[in-house]
């Protein structure tokens, strides 16, 4: 696989390498809280995500921070991890919110049908020739497609999301390391 041979593999395990100066690199600057928990730095963060979409299809991987000195405690685990339990909360409410649409939306959809059905057959009695065939046609296709989006949510939305879900899992369960250096070249 292409994607795979951007990262180095150790022990078995497809390694994600992030190079830092300084620890700063890691949280998000524009955060003002005093505290280690704040938010993980946005590009980081989405790096983290590119790279575990990218190694998506190996069971485990495990994240390597490369620093000039090593940082007192467990500081960078405990935001890594306390990110991607913030992220797969916000992708579960994500996902919930999408739901109570499509389950409205197939609601208001349903009324539509039977009401868009009925018309139709009220026009094809009531308008004789092609004109009235025409809009009795227009009509029930138009019952159809306002059963495309709440079908389309209901169905079909979830798959993104249970990817994105077990990409985001796979980054909260990786081990995270952190070592002094500068890395592999």
């Amino acid at each position: 696989m292409l994607e795979q041979s951007r990262y180095r593999f150790e022990d078995g395990e497809p390694c994600v390498d992030v190079k830092l100066s300084s620890i700063e690199q890691i949280f998000d600057n524009r955060d003002p809280a005093p505290f280690r928990d704040r938010d993980l730095d946005p590009e980081l963060a989405q790096y983290l995500l590119d790279a575990g979409e990218d190694l998506s299809g190996h069971a485990r991987l495990r994240v390597v921070f490369w620093l000039d000195r090593a940082p007192a405690g467990k500081e960078i685990e405990q935001a890594v991890h306390a990110h991607f339990e913030d992220e797969i909360r916000r992708i579960g409410r994500s996902r919930r919110r999408r739901r109570r649409t499509g389950q409205v939306s197939l609601v208001l959809a349903m009324v539509l049908v039977i009401t868009l059905l009925s018309l139709s057959q009220l026009v094809a009695r009531l308008v004789p020739g092609s004109l009235g065939t025409g809009l009795e046609e227009g009509l029930v296709i138009a019952s159809w497609v306002v059963m495309w989006r709440p079908v389309d949510v209901l169905i079909y939305d979830w798959i993104p999301t249970r990817h994105e879900r077990k990409v985001a899992t796979k980054l909260l369960e990786a081990p995270i390391e952190v070592r002094v250096g500068t890395g592999p070249a």
